[in-house]
C-alpha cells in the first residue's frame, strides 16, 4: 500500500470512527432525555395523584362543613322531638327546610329516633336530582355519627348528608337527610384552585427535570466516552473476527459485511426485537468462526470434498459453539452459528431440524447467506443477478428455506442488493457500523426492547 492510500485510509477510518461516536453519543442524549421523561411522567402522576387526593379530600371536607353549618338549623335550641310533632311545630319545621331549600339544598327530609319520615321538602324542579340519588339514601348511621357521600350528576357536585339531630343537652331527637347542592360559583372556584394547584405541581416537576438534564450530562460524559469506546470495541471484535475466517476461507471481509446488512434488514422486515436483532448480528458476523480449526487442505480444497472430507467439514458448526462458550457476549450469536446449515425440511445438519424447530435467526440466516452467495463472483462462478437469484430462494422454498420468510426477503432483496452493489470494502464498513450501532449500545444496556411480531 502506497503512502497516499495509507493516508486516506487513515483518514477514512477517522471519519468513520467520528461518525460511530457522533451517532454513540446521539443515542446516549436521546436515552437520557427519554429517562428523564419517564421519570418526569412518573412523577407528574404520582406527585399529582396525591396532591389530587389531598385537594379533593380538602374540597369535601370544606363542601361537607357547609352542609353541617346548614342543617345545624335543627339541632339545638331549634331541636323538635319529632315522635310528636304538633301542628305548629311541623309549620315551623317546613319554614325552616324551605329556607334551606331555597339556598344550596335541593332536598331536605326529617326523621324521628325510628328512622321513620316526618318531613320532606323539595326544591321545585327538582324531583330528578331525588331520583338520580335515591339508591344512595336512608343510610343511617350508628347513634351520635353521620355520613356523607359526593356525586357528580349533571354537571353538579352534590353531596347526601345525613346527620344525627339533637336537643338542647344532646338527647337525640332524630335525624336530618339533605341533598346538597354546591353553588355555580363555589365549584367554578373548587375548579379553578384544583387546576392551579396541579399546574403548579407539574411546572415544578418539569422545571426540576430540565434542570437534571446538564447536571445528569456533566455526570455522564465519562460514560458516554466509555460508551463509545466500548461499542467501538465490541464492533471491532466481531469485525476482527469475522475478517479473520474471511481471510482463512480466501474470501473477503466483504462478504461479511453484507451478508450481516442483509440479515439485519430482513429481521426489521418482520419486526424483529432489538435483543434479536442484536444476536442476529453477532451471528452474521461469526457465522463460520468454527472454520478456524478447520484444516487447510480440507478448508482451501479446490475441488468438491469427499464425503469424509465433508464430515470433517461439517465439524466447523461444533467447533464455533466452543468458541462462542468462552464469551457471555457473544454467546447470543449461537443460534447462527449453530443452525444456519439446517433446512427447512429437516435434511440439514447438524441436528436435521425441520421447519420452526430451526432458530428464527438461523432460518433468516440461510436465506441471506445463499442470496449472497449467488449474486457475488467467487473463483469458481460469476456472479448472478437478483433476479436469479430470487428466482433460486423460490425455487428451494419449503425445502431449503422458510417460505414465509422468503416472500418477505424477495419484497426487498432487489432494492437492498442495489444499496449495496456499488460499495466497497471500507465504505460497507462505515455503513454498516452505522446502522448496527445503536442495537448493541441499547441492548447491553438493557433498555428499548421490544417484542418481535409474526412475519
Amino acid at each position: 500500500m502506497s503512502g497516499s492510500e495509507a493516508t486516506t485510509r487513515k483518514t477514512d477510518d477517522g471519519r468513520a470512527d467520528s461518525k460511530a461516536a457522533l451517532a454513540t453519543s446521539r443515542l446516549i442524549h436521546r436515552k437520557i432525555l427519554l429517562r428523564l421523561f419517564l421519570g418526569w411522567l412518573f412523577l407528574s402522576v404520582a406527585v399529582g395523584g396525591g396532591v389530587l387526593w389531598l385537594e379533593v379530600n380538602r374540597i369535601q371536607q370544606f363542601v361537607h362543613e357547609l352542609a353541617l353549618s346548614e342543617s345545624a338549623t335543627f339541632s339545638g335550641e331549634s331541636a323538635h322531638n319529632l315522635e310528636q310533632l304538633d301542628s305548629a311545630a311541623r309549620q315551623h319545621l317546613a319554614e325552616l327546610a324551605q329556607q334551606l331549600v331555597n339556598q344550596h339544598f335541593l332536598v331536605v327530609e326529617l326523621y324521628d329516633r325510628n328512622k321513620q319520615l316526618q318531613l320532606e321538602t323539595i326544591r321545585q324542579g327538582q324531583e330528578v336530582a331525588e331520583q338520580d340519588i335515591e339508591r344512595y339514601r336512608h343510610r343511617f348511621p350508628q347513634v351520635g355519627e353521620f355520613s356523607h357521600q359526593f356525586h357528580f350528576i349533571r354537571g353538579k357536585l352534590l353531596l347526601v348528608i345525613l346527620v344525627p339531630l339533637k336537643g338542647v343537652q344532646d338527647s337525640p331527637t332524630g335525624y336530618f337527610e339533605g341533598i346538597y347542592q354546591v353553588d355555580r360559583e363555589t365549584l367554578g372556584s373548587i375548579k379553578d384552585d384544583l387546576l392551579r394547584t396541579l399546574l403548579f405541581v407539574t411546572l415544578g416537576i418539569t422545571f426540576t427535570t430540565l434542570l437534571m438534564y446538564p447536571i445528569i450530562l456533566t455526570l455522564n460524559r465519562g460514560l458516554i466516552k466509555l460508551s463509545g469506546d466500548l461499542l467501538k470495541g465490541n464492533l471491532e471484535l466481531l469485525n476482527v473476527l469475522g475478517c479473520a475466517i474471511a481471510e482463512r476461507d480466501s474470501d473477503t471481509n466483504s462478504h461479511n459485511y453484507r451478508v450481516t446488512f442483509y440479515a439485519l434488514r430482513l429481521g426489521e422486515a418482520i419486526g424483529l426485537s432489538r435483543e434479536n436483532i442484536h444476536d442476529l448480528i453477532a451471528g452474521a458476523f461469526l457465522h463460520d468462526v468454527g472454520k478456524i480449526g478447520i484444516r487447510d487442505p480440507i478448508l482451501l480444497k479446490p475441488g468438491k470434498l469427499t464425503p469424509e472430507e465433508f464430515e470433517v467439514m461439517k465439524t466447523h458448526v461444533s467447533l464455533g459453539v466452543d468458541i462462542l462458550r468462552k464469551s457471555s457476549w457473544l454467546s447470543g450469536a449461537r443460534d447462527v452459528v449453530e443452525f444456519h446449515h439446517e433446512k427447512y425440511d429437516g435434511t440439514g445438519y447438524p441436528q436435521g431440524l425441520k421447519a420452526e424447530a430451526i432458530p428464527l435467526n438461523a432460518r433468516i440466516f440461510a436465506i441471506v447467506d445463499v442470496f449472497d452467495a449467488l449474486t457475488s463472483k467467487r473463483p469458481y462462478k460469476e456472479s448472478w443477478t437478483a433476479v436469479d437469484a430470487i428466482a433460486a430462494l423460490k425455487r428451494d422454498s419449503g425445502s431449503h428455506f422458510d417460505p414465509q420468510l422468503v416472500s418477505v426477503f424477495t419484497l426487498i432483496a432487489r432494492r437492498l442488493h442495489q444499496e449495496i452493489s456499488g460499495l466497497d470494502e471500507l465504505r460497507l464498513e462505515m455503513m454498516l457500523q452505522h446502522r448496527i450501532g445503536h442495537y448493541f449500545l441499547a441492548t447491553a444496556s438493557g433498555g428499548f426492547k421490544t417484542h418481535s411480531s409474526q412475519y
